[in-house]
């Protein structure tokens, strides 16, 4: 049995996954076919009442199997928002000790095995920090004699989850789920075993994000388990197409279904094994990927067939560009902008501003940090002044509203300008002061990591003017564009 989660919304509206509820549905379908399992009930964009149903329901369901003396097998999947004390669903949250209290409850199954995709999830096993270890091998009993409990998390209770748009899914899931199509099978027996699965998640995920800006990902694991042999949660059906990869290093696989546009997998392949992947009969375009060249194939596979890639046959194409995000955070991790606009005075009038900005993303919210420079000139009769102004200043900005091509941002800002006066009295004058108020930007992508952004700043400013102290209001607005990596 299964009760399989998923949920593209958190607490706050404005950082909305894309991914995890349409994986919630096509892992529920991979269990009920490869997986072999009789029940696999879904819940998606639900609260936490639901899931608690879903589980109470579970529950009855296994008594009642367990007094029949079956033996069973439970199996729970979240992939969706999370921190260290909580999965986010929607506006509600399901404490992680309540969930681990759940499972424990289910004590008439046999083998319970949980599976959860968020942040900083490891928070549910107790791995606070991913650090590289010996290898191991993880025997687990088979269903003929094993009991206990398992728990598998994406990431460390300090790491973030990432998903990608390349992928359609985030990259833990993404791995779990062609791990349990074939490629974790190490044995070559056709069963996909629950320490294959997570060894081969593991490293899949590593490898994926270690370069991210993010930061890698480490799955972490608690297992309690006791008994001999292996719990198998998927096996290779008499009528599914294997697809055969060949042995070389440093090339990257993507099998993309051609019908759905729906990508299967992405693998990298390696110089001392090969592997495979057990597909339904269809047709499917593969993507290889090895340093700058790029290359595809298209393959109509039959039903019980078995297909070897042959890297010699394959035509070249063009790469698109990789595109990551946060499970639980705003769109590209960092941006370089250009801004051009309107900035009132340090005496009455308008002047022109131009500003460099880079923003950081942190969690939940961005860092902006703006270069501005303007210039202004005052006259009153026979009087008249000239001002340069340069500023620097740190925007903290929170998604209000964000899909993928409009984000819309505030939050407060604060910084530093230098004010240069030069008249008949002041020559060369400089005044260091203090700028704060608030900041807000409304962006819009163009294409790919192309952003235009429209931004408006309002607050106040001290400095000195004429040898005084003056505090005056301030409002300004500008356009310009983004590119973000």
């Amino acid at each position: 049995m299964a009760v399989v989660v998923g949920n593209n919304l958190g607490h706050d509206p404005a950082r909305t996954l894309r991914y995890a509820e349409a994986e919630a549905v096509k892992l529920a379908a991979l269990l009920r076919g490869a997986g072999d399992f009789d029940s696999v009930v879904t819940v998606t964009g639900a609260s936490r009442d639901r899931v608690e149903a879903a589980l109470a329901t579970a529950r009855a369901q296994l008594d009642r199997a367990h007094v029949e003396g079956k033996r069973t097998l439970f199996l729970f999947y979240y992939s969706g928002h999370g921190d260290q004390e909580a999965l986010e669903l929607g506006s509600s949250r399901l404490p992680l000790r309540d969930l681990r209290s759940y499972l424990e409850q289910l004590s008439a199954a046999d083998v319970r095995v949980a599976f959860v995709d968020a942040c900083q999830s490891g928070a549910l096993t107790g791995v606070k920090g991913g650090r590289r270890a010996p290898g191991y091998e993880i025997h687990l009993a088979d269903p003929g004699s094993v009991r206990g409990m398992a728990i598998v998390t994406s990431s460390t209770a300090n790491e973030l989850s990432q998903e990608s748009d390349d992928l359609q899914g985030s990259f833990f899931t993404h791995n779990f789920m062609a791990g349990l199509r074939g490629a974790a099978d190490s044995s070559r027996d056709g069963q996909v075993t629950l320490g294959e699965v997570y060894q081969f998640a593991f490293r899949r995920t590593l490898a994926s994000t270690a370069a991210s800006l993010v930061g890698g990902q480490h799955p972490t694991y608690d297992y309690r388990m006791s008994g001999a042999g292996d719990v198998i949660l998927s096996r290779t059906r008499p009528n599914d197409a294997r697809l055969v990869f060949p042995r070389e290093a440093g090339a990257t696989y993507t099998v993309v279904h051609k019908g759905r546009g729906e990508v299967i997998a992405e693998l990298a392949s390696t110089s001392g094994e090969d592997f495979y992947l057990a597909l339904p009969a269809g047709e499917y375009r593969v993507v290889r990927r090895v340093l700058a060249s790029v290359s595809e194939t298209t393959f109509s596979l039959a039903a019980g067939s078995s297909t070897a890639i042959e890297t010699a046959t394959m035509s070249p194409v063009v790469a698109d560009a990789e595109n990551h995000r946060e499970k639980g955070g705003p769109w590209q991790p960092n941006s370089l902008g250009v801004h051009f606009g309107l900035q009132n005075s340090p005496v009455s009038g308008t002047g022109m501003v131009g500003a460099l900005s880079y923003m950081r993303q942190i969690g939940g919210f961005a860092l902006r940090v703006r270069g501005e420079f303007s210039s202004s000139d005052a006259r009153l009769q026979d009087y008249q002044s000239s001002f340069l102004r340069a500023g620097l200043s740190l925007d903290a900005l929170w998604p209000l509203y964000q899909t993928d091509r409009l984000a819309l941002l505030l939050g407060p800002t604060v910084g530093v300008p230098v004010v240069r006066q030069h008249d008949v009295w002041h020559e060369g004058a400089y005044s260091v002061g203090l700028d704060y108020g608030a900041a807000a930007s409304a962006m819009f992508r163009s294409y790919r990591s192309t952003w235009l952004v429209l931004s408006a700043q309002g607050g106040g400013e001290v400095f000195r003017l004429n040898s005084h102290v003056v505090q005056r209001a301030t409002v300004g607005v500008s356009l310009g564009g983004l590119v973000a990596f």
